[in-house]
């Protein structure tokens, strides 16, 4: 029972513990990148359901749950459900960098920026889709920086489907998040179903 608890323990620490990420994780396996990436975006329609695991701490605008799946190298793997009337909609929210240098940070924001770009998706009926979207520069004195994708899908249900990948430095120092959502597009009016 002690060796149980042990490596529960021990698994609940290195599971939350805000280090630097490895970014070796992320940059050297895009197989691995790509098959987390698909199974996770293939889930967006069921609004993240089948990937949804406990309920994290009670937030103000959200219930946040761990997601059971996640990326190489990533923390923090989340899904939020909002309380909102006019979008029941969730997010997948993830870290793929937490660190001290801006250098590393920004390398690591164009890797994972080009992984998702690069990756194809096989959605239902095995259709083929990929992201379309333009890398926006990172500078240290701006203190944050977002690119946004769209998945080019043939299925209606990924219309409004975006992948934000950000850069943002705060008082601990630079963290790159991947953020997988319903976005309308800029161009559209009025409110989501």
């Amino acid at each position: 029972m002690k060796n149980y608890l042990l490596t529960a323990i021990g698994s609940l620490i290195v599971l939350c513990s805000p280090g630097q990420l490895l970014k070796k994780n992320v940059l050297n396996s895009p197989t691995a990148f790509a098959d987390s990436l698909n199974k996770i975006v293939n889930d967006y329609p069921n609004n993240f359901k089948n990937i949804q695991g406990v309920l994290l701490p009670q937030e103000i605008d959200a219930d946040a749950y761990q997601s059971v799946a996640g990326l190489p190298g990533a923390s923090n793997c989340i899904i939020k459900r909002y309380h909102s009337l006019v979008d029941n909609s969730a997010s997948w929210q993830a870290v793929l960098y937490n660190g001290d240098n801006f250098d590393a940070a920004s390398k690591a924001y164009k890797s994972i920026f080009t992984q998702v770009k690069k990756t194809n998706i096989k959605t239902t009926g095995n259709h083929i889709a990929s992201f379309a979207g333009e890398l926006q520069p990172a500078e240290e004195n701006m203190r944050f920086a977002v690119s946004s994708l769209r998945l080019k899908a043939t299925d209606e249900v990924f219309a409004q489907f975006a992948a934000d990948i950000e850069l943002v430095g705060n008082y601990d120092g630079w963290q790159v998040h991947l953020n997988i959502y319903r976005k309308k597009k800029d161009t559209e009016g009025g409110n989501l179903e």
